[in-house]
C-alpha cells in the first residue's frame, strides 16, 4: 500500500475540494503534467487530499482510469485531526508519493484515530441499582433509540448516564500515559494507569452531569452498591459504585474494571452532544463565563453544550456533503440561517430580516440549535446525539418537522438517543419510518413502586405504555362526550 498526496487546486484554478468529495473522485487538472505519476497509483492505495500544507481527508483508491487524470475512491473520509506537512519541494506538486516515514506514521495514526471515532457506537448497557432502575440489560440500535414513558420513570437518567460515561472515556489522557518511560509501558502497568484515569473521570462526570451532592445519591434507595457495564464497539467498561463505611469519606467512590481484551490503550474520542429539554440559545450570552466563575443550578450538560455552540462555522461546509444536505433541510425549516454575533445568537431570515434568537419561537430555537451544531462541525454523521424531550413546547406542526429532523439525522449515520412522552412524535416517526431505518424503542413504566423496562424494534411491541393508554382513554371520553 502506498500513500499519495493529492491536491484540489492547481494552476490558479478554483479549489475543487468540495467537488471531489461530493463525487468521490480525484482528477488531475493538467492534460500534460503528472500523467505517469497518476497512472502509478494502484487500487487499495491511500489518497491524501491536501489543502495548502494540511491533509484533511483520505480515501482508498477503488479505480484508476489509466488516463493520467482520473482516480476514484470508495469514499473520502474526514480525518479526526488534520495533518500538517512541510509544503515545500516535492510536496507542493499536484500529486506526489509520500516517502517520509515519519509522515507516513503520522498518517497511519490519524487514520486509526479517525476509524475508531467514526465507527464507535453504544451497543448495550447493563444497569443494577442505579437511581430508579433495579436490574436491566438494554441493547441499542445503531440509529435512532427512543425512550418513552411518563415522568419519573428514569428516561432522562438513562440518557445522562450514557452521556456521562462517554464523556468520561473521552477524557482519558492516553497521550500522557503513552509518554511514560518505555520501561513503565508494560501491558499491566499501562492498563492500571487507564483504569485509574477512568475511575477518576467517571466519578467527576457523574457528579457534574447529575449534579448530585454525593455519588451515593445515584445508588438506588436501600441498596449498598450499583453496577454498570457499558458495551461500545471498541471497548467494554464495567464499574461499581459502593457506599463507603469510612467516616472520613462520606461520598462514594467508583471502582472501574476493564475487560483486558477490549481495552483501548492508544486513543479514544467520540463526538457526542447532549441537548437538554430546556433550549439554551436564548440564554447563551455570557453563560460559559457565568458557569466557570459562579455557583449555578445548571449541570455540566448545559456548560458543554454552550462551549460547542460557541464554535464558529466551518470554513468550507461544502466539503462535507452529508452535513451540507442536513443543514440545508434545517435552514429550509427555519427559513433562514443561525448566526452568532458579539456573543449573541440571531436568526437571519431569507428575506433579509434578522431577529435575535430570544424573540424566535422556542420550537424554532431547538431546530436552530441543531443547525448551529452541524454548521460548526460539532455534530457530524458520525456523532452520538442525546436529546431530552425534543418535542417540549413545540406545536404539532413543528413536532412533525422535528420527527423529520430526527429521522434524517439517523439516516445520515448518526446514533441518537431521545427521551419523550409524546405519542404524537412517536406516531410521526413511525409514519416516516422505512424498512431500512435502524430504530428501537424502550418503554419505561411503573409496576407498583418499581420501574418496568420493555424494549422492541416496533412501538406496538412494547408492553403497555401510559402515554398510549392515556390517549386511548381520552379518545373514549371525547367520543362519549359527543354522544351525550
Amino acid at each position: 500500500m502506498n500513500y499519495w498526496l493529492v491536491r484540489a487546486k492547481w494552476g490558479g484554478v478554483e479549489n475543487k475540494k468540495a467537488e471531489f468529495i461530493n463525487n468521490d473522485e480525484w482528477i488531475n487538472g493538467y492534460t500534460d503534467k503528472y500523467l505517469d505519476i497518476v497512472n502509478r497509483v494502484q487500487v487499495e492505495d491511500v489518497l491524501l487530499l491536501a489543502e495548502d500544507s494540511t491533509i484533511t481527508h483520505y480515501g482508498i483508491c477503488s479505480e484508476n482510469y489509466q488516463d493520467g487524470r482520473h482516480l476514484i475512491v470508495d469514499k473520502w473520509i474526514l480525518l479526526k485531526e488534520p495533518i500538517s506537512f512541510p509544503a515545500r519541494g516535492a510536496y507542493i506538486k499536484t500529486i506526489m508519493k509520500v516517502n517520509d516515514e515519519d509522515l507516513i506514521n503520522s498518517i497511519k495514526h490519524e487514520i486509526d484515530k479517525t476509524l475508531i471515532s467514526n465507527e464507535t457506537k453504544i451497543k448495550a448497557i447493563s444497569i443494577e441499582n442505579f437511581t430508579v432502575f433495579d436490574k436491566e440489560d438494554l441493547a441499542f440500535s445503531d440509529g435512532l433509540n427512543i425512550v418513552v414513558g411518563e415522568n419519573g420513570t428514569g428516561k432522562s437518567h438513562l440518557l445522562k448516564l450514557l452521556y456521562a460515561l462517554l464523556v468520561s472515556i473521552n477524557r482519558i489522557d492516553y497521550a500522557s500515559i503513552n509518554r511514560l518511560p518505555h520501561s513503565d509501558l508494560k501491558r499491566f502497568e499501562k492498563e492500571m494507569d487507564i483504569i485509574s484515569s477512568i475511575s477518576n473521570t467517571v466519578d467527576a462526570s457523574l457528579m457534574a452531569v447529575f449534579k448530585s451532592e454525593a455519588l451515593d445519591s445515584l445508588i438506588s434507595y436501600d441498596k449498598n452498591r450499583c453496577d454498570i457495564h457499558i458495551n461500545l464497539d471498541t471497548c467494554q467498561i464495567r464499574f461499581r459504585i459502593i457506599k463507603s463505611d469510612m467516616s472520613d469519606y462520606p461520598a462514594e467512590y467508583a471502582h472501574v474494571d476493564i475487560e483486558e481484551q477490549n481495552l483501548v490503550t492508544d486513543f479514544f474520542e467520540k463526538s457526542c452532544v447532549f441537548i437538554p429539554a430546556k433550549e439554551m440559545l436564548s440564554f447563551y450570552e455570557g453563560f460559559v463565563s457565568l458557569y466557570e466563575n459562579r455557583e449555578t443550578s445548571f449541570d455540566e450538560i448545559y456548560y458543554n453544550l454552550a462551549k460547542v455552540l460557541s464554535l464558529p462555522a466551518l470554513k468550507n461546509i461544502q466539503s462535507y456533503p452529508v452535513e451540507t444536505q442536513l443543514l440545508a433541510k434545517l435552514e429550509e425549516i427555519l427559513e433562514g440561517k443561525i448566526v452568532l454575533e458579539r456573543g449573541r445568537f440571531y436568526l437571519a431570515f431569507n428575506n433579509g430580516h434578522k431577529t435575535e434568537i430570544a424573540l424566535v419561537a422556542e420550537g424554532l430555537r431547538k431546530i436552530a440549535t441543531i443547525a448551529q451544531l452541524i454548521a460548526n462541525g460539532s455534530l457530524t454523521k458520525n456523532s452520538i446525539l442525546f436529546w431530552d424531550e425534543p418535542e417540549a413546547n413545540l406545536n404539532p406542526k413543528l413536532i412533525k418537522k422535528m420527527a423529520e429532523v430526527l429521522v434524517e439525522l439517523s439516516r445520515a449515520g448518526m446514533q441518537l438517543f431521545i427521551a419523550t412522552h409524546s405519542l404524537f412524535l412517536v406516531k410521526e416517526i413511525e409514519i416516516l419510518r422505512s424498512k431500512d431505518d435502524k430504530l428501537k424503542y424502550f418503554g419505561l413504566g411503573f409496576i407498583g413502586q418499581a420501574i418496568r423496562v420493555s424494549q422492541s424494534d416496533d412501538f406496538e411491541g412494547l408492553d403497555d405504555i401510559v402515554i398510549l393508554d392515556e390517549e386511548l382513554e381520552q379518545d373514549d371520553r371525547f367520543l362519549s362526550k359527543k354522544e351525550d
